[in-house]
C-alpha cells in the first residue's frame, strides 16, 4: 500500500513539473472543453470577458434625461391628499373609498360646493365630525369667517347625496349634483344649486330660501307640493303659496305618471322653494 501511494505521488509531481515546465516555455492549459474542442485557459478567459464586455454594452442605464420623462407629480399630491385627510379624521378619498352615499350637515358661513378629481375640503372649514362607514361618508362642518370650499369627485356614482344647512349657513352648488336621490335642505339659511339630476329629489325648507335649477322640463318630474305658510315656485308661477292666516293653496300634484323624475318640495315654515326648468330657463328670470 505504501508503494501505491510513492507510486501515485511520484506521477503528480512529474505531472506538475512537466506542466510548469511547459508554460515556462510558453505552452498553454488545455483544459476548458467547448464547441467540440479542448481549449486553453486563456482562451476561455477572452472569450469570457469578450461576452461580459457585449452584455455591458447592451445594458441601458437611466440618465439624467430620463428621468425627466418620470411624472412624480402625482407621488405628491396623494401624500398631500392623505395628510389632509389624516389632519380631519376620516376623509375619502377616491382612488382608495367607493363611496355611494354622501351625508354632509353644514353650519354657519358660507359653503361652495363643486366638482373635481378627489373628494377635498378647504382649509377653512372646520369639521365637527367626519365619518366613513362602508360606502358612507357622514360629515358635520363648519364655516366662520372665511368660505369654505368642499369638492366631490365629478366622476363618482352616488346612491343617495344629502345636505343640509345649519345655523343659517349660506350654501352654493357651483356644478351639477347627480345621484339616484338628492336630498337638501335649506332650513333657516340659503342654499342654491345650479343643476340637479336624480330620479328623486327631496327639497325642504322652514323658513330659510332653497333655489334650484332642473337639468329637464317640468313635464319629466312628477311633482307635489305642500307648504304651511311658505311659497314654492316654478319657472315664476307659484304652485302652493301660504300666508299666516291660513289662506291659499297649502297642497299640489301635478299627477304626472310614468315620467323619469320624482320631485317633492316642502316648505315648513315661511320659507321659499324656486325652481327653474332648463326647457324654461331661456324665458324666465333666475330663480332667489
Amino acid at each position: 500500500m505504501k508503494k501505491l501511494i510513492i507510486a501515485c505521488a511520484a506521477v503528480l509531481v512529474l505531472g506538475l513539473g512537466l506542466t510548469t515546465v511547459g508554460h515556462v516555455l510558453g505552452g498553454q492549459f488545455y483544459s476548458v472543453y467547448y464547441n467540440g474542442a479542448l481549449h486553453p485557459f486563456s482562451d476561455a478567459a477572452q472569450n469570457f470577458s469578450d461576452k461580459f464586455v457585449n452584455i455591458n454594452d447592451h445594458l441601458v442605464t437611466a440618465d439624467d434625461d430620463d428621468d425627466s420623462d418620470f411624472d412624480t407629480d402625482w407621488v405628491q399630491d396623494y401624500l398631500e391628499t392623505r395628510r389632509n385627510a389624516i389632519e380631519h379624521g376620516d376623509m375619502p378619498i377616491q382612488s382608495v373609498d367607493q363611496i355611494d352615499y354622501i351625508d354632509l350637515t353644514l353650519n354657519g358661513g358660507e359653503f361652495t360646493i363643486e366638482n373635481g378629481s378627489d373628494f377635498a375640503v378647504s382649509a377653512s372649514a372646520n369639521f365637527a365630525d367626519t365619518q366613513i362607514n362602508g360606502t358612507h361618508w357622514t360629515a358635520s362642518l363648519w364655516a366662520n369667517d372665511e368660505p369654505a370650499t368642499i369638492t366631490l369627485p365629478r366622476d363618482g356614482n352616488y346612491l343617495q347625496i344629502r345636505i343640509s344647512c345649519g345655523q343659517q349657513a349660506n350654501v352654493t352648488i357651483r356644478d351639477r349634483l347627480s345621484a339616484q336621490n338628492i336630498e337638501l335642505s335649506a332650513g333657516n339659511g340659503t342654499l342654491t344649486a345650479d343643476e340637479l339630476y336624480g330620479h328623486r329629489i327631496t327639497l325642504d325648507a322652514t323658513d330659510g330660501r332653497l333655489s334650484a335649477t332642473l337639468p329637464e322640463s317640468a313635464d319629466q318630474y312628477h311633482i307635489q307640493a305642500t307648504a304651511n305658510w311658505g311659497t314654492v315656485i316654478m319657472n315664476g308661477t307659484p304652485l302652493v303659496q301660504m300666508d299666516e292666516l291660513g289662506n291659499g293653496t297649502a297642497q299640489y300634484d301635478n299627477r304626472a305618471e310614468h315620467v323619469p323624475h320624482d320631485l317633492q318640495a316642502r316648505v315648513s315654515g315661511s320659507g321659499q322653494i324656486s325652481l327653474l326648468s332648463q326647457v324654461a330657463s331661456a324665458n324666465a328670470d333666475t330663480p332667489v
